[in-house]
């Protein structure tokens, strides 16, 4: 992996102080390396952070014989395709950086479809002076840019760009009302001007700065019928495979979330039985868990030992509440969505341990289905006339969910009915988005309104997969694998967003994927033998509200009087409401205080903000040009 910076100037000044105070930046943030191409107006860096096998021997930044400059942040997952697709075009040099640049070559921004991992990129086009920036279909790698009359400005870390645009004191108050409401975009950050790249868009500039977007990736799953069921396991299991193993591409360990849950389970499963036969790179695998140790109903460590027997090695916890009140102050000043906690704790126990990568079961309720009640299926049927067959499986949905018949008919009627709808409209506030948007003044909620990109970028999704179709999309058009904003050194992979196994998953009929009292049946069934049978086998999960309202209380509670919150004084927030729900929190009235936990948490920031101030801010220095690693 690798951290990219750079700059294109309009007017083609000289770049030599620029270019020295960007290598000085993401030298800190990059261990192995920083690599320059500048030219009048244009410094791109790469700052390089090996992580997959081949990286040390690339060569960044990436040149083409037709006047492309390209620096690459990824690891491409179908190497083996695209070569056969390219049929020679490399010479000598198969990397994952050269693949991606004579794609982007030989087939343009559509191209970019056929590049499948996690990845961003930017590309200079020096015959046509047009800039491009991209990332994959789930944004999993960061990519922020800023576009005015005089320049573009990107990089792969907010505060460094933050700090180098001098935007690190314009905060953005649209920022703050999509957090309070948990409504996601990589539109905006909390830095006026600042965007995040979108995901599957390649963001082009013109010579005279003109901006302009293409989509190059959309949800078009298709249809997978198989008249054999055993292999639609088959399927899943051969994409799985693919999904964990691609990610092992690393030399030494590979880390692995482990929560004792049926997806960090598979996780760390299959990777350990994939190292054991010797089909990938990596030569072990090491989990990591956090565990309540004082709540036991987040407690899953008698789940996490079972799989510790399989696979012969034990995972190393981290106590929740030991950790809290962990606060990167480097960082922290960043984003109110920077890494703190647990979540800090364990990625810096990672770094101790020399560990560069962490395999994450993030996404896999989501992806595969979790859900009680899938009566959605039955639309399948009757999509397909067959009628008769639809209404013995809702009587089947009927038992299972214990719901009378004409509830899951009325449901699946307006599901049916919305199905049209979702791609046309969206954007209604779960309680959770208004009980934080309730807490806001007037004039922030006027900020927040409906999202309509979601709805529009799927198509030829059946009804009985568009509620989970628009689940997916909404991590994918969001960028929200990008939060927490964690500090450099290590980088976090999630194999459920591998993206053949979510268009596989959309593709196959809905009663495969949840059967009637048992979901996520498929998955089950496919990684019998794979993973231990009391986890195949479990139907709860840990359940940590109690603890995280039993911590969030104190610190509620010393937000009183809420007149002297930073949050309060700049008009962000309501303070009769927030005292309101402070008292219902504290004095334990029903409420899990998540609400009140993100307005601590834009309190905590612009503490942290204050505590550094403008004059505190890390400065960038200056390098001498020959410690520069030139590609």
């Amino acid at each position: 992996m690798a951290a990219l910076a750079g700059s294109l100037f309009f007017d083609r000044r000289p770049t030599e102080n620029e270019c020295s105070s960007l290598v000085a930046a993401l030298q800190p943030m990059t261990p192995d390396g920083v690599s320059v191409h500048a030219e009048p107006g244009l410094v791109m860096v790469h700052g390089a952070f090996d992580v997959w096998a081949g990286e040390r021997s690339a060569q960044q930044p990436a040149r083409s014989s037709s006047g492309l400059v390209m620096t690459w942040d990824g690891r491409l997952d179908n190497r083996d395709d695209l070569l056969l697709r390219l049929s020679g075009r490399l010479g000598n040099d198969a990397s994952d950086d050269a693949i991606a640049l004579s794609t982007f070559e030989r087939w343009g921004v559509e191209g970019l479809r056929l590049l499948i991992g996690d990845w961003s990129l930017v590309i200079w086009d020096s015959r046509q002076r047009t800039l491009h920036l991209a990332r994959d279909y789930m944004g999993v790698r960061p990519l922020y840019y800023l576009a005015d009359s005089q320049a573009i400005m990107w990089s792969s870390s907010l505060g460094e760009l933050a700090i180098r645009a001098d935007r690190a004191d314009a905060l953005d108050e649209a920022f703050v009302a999509r957090f309070m409401a948990l409504q996601f975009s990589t539109d905006v950050t909390p830095y006026q001007g600042i965007r995040g790249v979108p995901t599957a868009t390649c963001v082009s500039f013109s010579p005279e700065g003109a901006e302009t977007r293409q989509r190059f990736w959309h949800l078009q799953p298709g249809l997978t019928r198989y008249r054999d069921k055993g292999q639609y396991e088959e399927h899943l299991r051969a994409l799985w495979i693919e999904a964990v193993g691609s990610r092992l591409r690393a030399e030494g360990t590979v880390w692995a979330e482990l929560s004792g849950g049926l997806d960090s389970s598979s996780v760390v499963c299959i990777a350990d039985a994939l190292i054991k036969a010797g089909r990938v790179t990596a030569s072990a695998i090491q989990p990591l868990s956090h565990v309540t140790l004082k709540s036991p109903e987040g407690d899953e460590r008698r789940f996490i030992a079972e799989v510790e027997a399989r696979v012969g090695v034990p995972s190393e916890v981290i106590g929740v509440e030991d950790h809290q009140d962990l606060v990167d102050s480097e960082w922290d000043w960043v984003s109110p969505f920077a890494a703190r906690g647990v979540g800090l704790a364990m990625v810096r126990h990672v770094t101790r341990r020399g560990g560069r990568a962490i395999l994450s079961g993030r996404v896999g309720d989501t992806v595969m289905g979790c859900l009680p009640d899938n009566s959605l299926a039955v639309l399948d049927d009757f999509e397909q006339g067959s009628v008769i067959t639809a209404l013995a499986k809702m009587r089947r949905w009927c038992r299972a969910t214990q719901k009378p018949f004409v509830e899951i008919a009325w449901g699946l009627a307006v599901a049916y009915w919305h199905a049209g709808l979702t791609k046309t409209t969206q954007g209604h506030l779960n309680e959770s988005q208004q009980a934080g948007l309730d807490l806001v003044t007037p004039r922030f909620q006027l900020l927040v309104r409906g999202d309509t990109s979601v709805a529009s970028a799927f198509s030829r999704v059946t009804p009985s997969k568009c509620r989970l179709a628009s689940s997916v999309l909404a991590y994918s058009l969001t960028g929200r694998l990008n939060i927490p904003i964690l500090p450099p050194g290590v980088i976090h992979t999630y194999p459920f967003v591998h993206r053949p196994l979510v268009e596989y998953i959309l593709a196959i009929p809905g009663e495969e994927l949840s059967a009637p009292g048992e979901t996520r049946s498929l998955m089950r069934r496919a990684f019998e033998g794979l993973v231990p049978e009391r986890i195949l086998r479990r139907t709860s999960k840990g359940h940590y509200a109690p603890a995280a309202t039993r911590a969030a209380r104190p610190l509620a509670a010393s937000m009183l009087p809420v007149e002297r919150l930073e949050v309060v004084r700049r008009g962000w927030i309501d303070p009769q409401k927030l005292e309101a729900m402070i008292h219902m929190l504290v004095h334990g009235g029903g409420r899990t205080g998540v609400d009140v936990r993100r307005v601590l948490r834009l309190e905590q920031w612009l503490t942290s903000r204050d505590r550094r101030g403008p004059a505190a801010m890390p400065k960038r220095k200056e390098v001498i040009t020959n410690a520069i690693r030139s590609a």
